[in-house]
């Protein structure tokens, strides 16, 4: 141990010849001994000695007079001891190390807290635990706890080098993937432009000639007007002018129709590309920044790590091996972000133009988005679409109806066994196909696609640009209802089963009539697939028993609601957390809030709803799109268009 300037034993050296107060030695003063004190091992002159008897941890200490205290350290015999106070009795030194419990004690814990203990005199086996294993075992963690310290230290500057680098270069990829987006985009929007510069000058140089054309038969016209006015009192000459006159003009008008027959531009208009839209309104829009997994997390710590096993070598060496990692460990990232880019392909248009189908599955992600409590709008009617003069028939019966991606339409026609595409801010039909069978519902399918449930079969059609025939898929019975979730589809049918299909037709699961219980269901006309957090739910409208019916995404039956409100409910739409639902009888609109299971009407005859089929809900543009079931009489057909007004909500959902 070593020992504080003043107390420094000197074993080997003779009697001293003078001494002099110690702890005024080290301030460079040699003032003359008065006392020494027993337990510090020190000389001390009066004014220290006053100031030692009057300290409290020094007050008790034994003190020898001039007199009795012996004239160098060698004639006092010297005994090592601790004098650490103890933290519970400062005034007390500590003294005793109980084996038992492992403590430090003084002769106060020892009597009251130690007493049935068996304790050491710390003053005897100090020495011994010096030499011993104990003292050189604490020196070895000692030495192993400050290597692992610097080897931790080390890593930590590694992973900040390395998290730097990671930015830097995941920022550079960002950068140059948004300089490549913008480079597109400004090509496409030079062709666009060139497009109508192009047509604009095809048109300019034509009404140019034109006028130039108007102008040359304008001065002719009026050359034969100025003859005819000048031979006017010579009727004879005036008569030879007309004759004349006459073949000529009728040259000139028949020029002049060509003139006007010419006389057409081109008309153009900017249309939005759908999947450029489906880009503004994603939440994923560019890419995302992901979490890798533990596993590359793991190997990242060993490759970045690998830099500080040679502690003896730390140069240039070490700081190559150390880039060389880095570097690793960037392209491990970038491995596992092309691996996320391609599990969100399957969904992102943009990133699947082809729409080839991809196995991974894209990860859920929490996001706030912007939902709207529909009780709280009011309703009034706009503008309805004319679906008569679209589709050139009379009495449509929309069987369903979906609004799609870019502001249009899908219509599924029951009469005509149509599915027709509108557009809805003109109101225009864009696309139309027929189908061999009959119609009833439909739904919306990844990359722009929709499944049609027809008499015995499910249709699948691309709504991309123009509607086109995709796969057919054979089932058994007459489909009702159609809804889709992760790679299945659920049917309703006409005997009042219910299946949950794979994309190919085989049966995965079915709720329907047993041995001896009846099927849940009697007339199942229309289904709902519903996001609720981080599950799925199933709603089924039943027409014969007037009920909604929740299912789990295995047809597992949890809860039925009803309404005396709601007769014969058909068709269902999902807006947020509540429910749209049609009353075909009851002739209103309902809304069934999902988290209380309370049904509120918004809709209904006082607002011109009869005959509800379906209804769907624009919440960009705030309007509720309903279509109604003609019964009798050759009469023309709308959807009917109501705008609303009030406030919107934000909450959160699992997308």
């Amino acid at each position: 141990m070593d020992q504080v300037q003043g107390k420094k034993l000197q074993a080997d050296a003779s009697a001293l010849i003078e001494t002099y107060c110690q702890p005024c030695s080290q301030d460079g003063e040699t003032l003359s001994v008065e006392a020494f004190c027993a337990v510090c091992k020190e000389f001390m002159c009066s004014n220290c000695t006053s100031v030692h008897k009057k300290q409290r941890m020094t007050k008790s200490h034994t003190l020898f007079e001039k007199s009795n205290m012996p004239t160098t350290l060698q004639d006092f015999p010297f005994k090592e001891e601790s004098t650490q106070p103890c933290d519970i009795h400062p005034e007390e030194y500590i003294k005793y190390f109980c084996p038992t419990h492992q403590t430090l004690n003084c002769g106060h814990c020892s009597v009251l807290y130690h007493q049935s203990c068996k304790q050491q005199i710390i003053s005897e086996i100090a020495k011994a635990f010096k030499e011993g294993q104990g003292y050189e075992a604490i020196k070895q963690v000692i030495i192993k706890l400050l290597n692992d310290t610097d080897a931790c230290a080390s890593e930590v500057n590694v992973n900040i080098k390395l998290v730097g680098d990671l930015g830097v270069h995941e920022i550079a990829k960002i950068r140059k993937y948004r300089d490549q987006i913008n480079k597109y985009f400004e090509e496409r929007e030079n062709a666009l432009l060139k497009n109508i510069t192009q047509m604009q000058n095809m048109d300019e140089t034509l009404l140019e000639s034109l006028k130039l054309e108007c102008g040359t038969l304008k001065t002719e016209v009026n050359d034969i007007k100025v003859k005819l006015q000048a031979q006017e009192n010579n009727t004879c000459q005036l008569f030879v002018e007309v004759e004349k006159a006459r073949i000529v003009l009728k040259r000139l008008q028949s020029t002049l129709a060509e003139i006007n027959m010419r006389n057409a531009i081109h008309q153009h208009e900017f249309r939005k590309d759908f999947a450029t839209e489906n880009l503004l309104g994603s939440m994923a829009g560019l890419g995302t920044i992901e979490m890798t997994s533990e596993n590359a997390l793991d190997k990242r710590r060993e490759r970045a790590s690998s830099t500080t096993k040679d502690k003896g070598n730390r140069n240039k060496t070490s700081t190559a091996n150390a880039d060389t990692s880095i570097q690793a460990v960037v392209d491990i990232q970038a491995a596992e972000t092309n691996k996320n880019f391609s599990a969100n392909a399957e969904t992102d248009p943009l990133l699947n133009p082809s729409g080839s189908q991809t196995s991974a599955k894209p990860k859920q992600k929490k996001q706030t988005i912007a939902s709207t409590d529909l009780t709280s709008l009011k309703y009034n009617p706009a503008k309805d679409i004319l679906l008569s003069t679209q589709f050139y028939t009379r009495n449509c019966r929309p069987s369903d109806m979906l609004l799609l991606p870019g502001d249009r339409l899908l219509l599924a026609e029951s009469i005509t066994n149509t599915v027709e595409l509108v557009d809805i801010n003109t109101s225009n039909l864009v696309a139309k196909v027929s189908l061999s069978t009959g119609i009833w519902g439909m739904c919306l399918l990844p990359r722009d696609r929709v499944a049609v449930s027809l008499t015995d079969s499910i249709q699948f059609l691309e709504t991309r640009g123009q509607l086109s025939f995709g796969k057919s898929i054979a089932v058994d019975g007459d489909c009702y209802g159609v809804g889709y979730d992760n790679n299945s589809l659920i049917v309703s049918y006409k005997s009042g089963r219910v299946e949950k299909i794979d994309m190919e037709g085989r049966v995965l699961k079915k709720v329907s009539k047993g041995w001896f219980s009846n099927s849940p269901f009697k007339k199942p006309y229309y289904l709902e697939v519903v996001s609720e957090g981080p599950t799925k739910a199933i709603y089924v409208s039943d027409c014969e028993k007037n009920t909604i019916t929740k299912m789990d995404i295995n047809l597992n039956i949890l809860q039925t609601f009803q309404d005396p409100a709601l007769r014969e409910p058909t068709g269902i739409t999902a807006v947020g957390n509540q429910l749209l639902i049609c009353g075909l009888k009851s002739n209103n609109i309902m809304c069934l809030d999902l988290p209380s299971g309370r049904m509120t009407q918004l809709l209904g005859e006082k607002e011109g709803i009869a005959l509800p089929r379906n209804v769907c809900y624009n919440q960009p543009q705030n309007k509720l799109y309903v279509t109604v079931y003609l019964e009798n009489g050759d009469v023309d057909s709308y959807v009917k268009v109501y705008k609303a007004t009030g406030q919107k909500t934000m909450r959160s959902m699992f997308v």
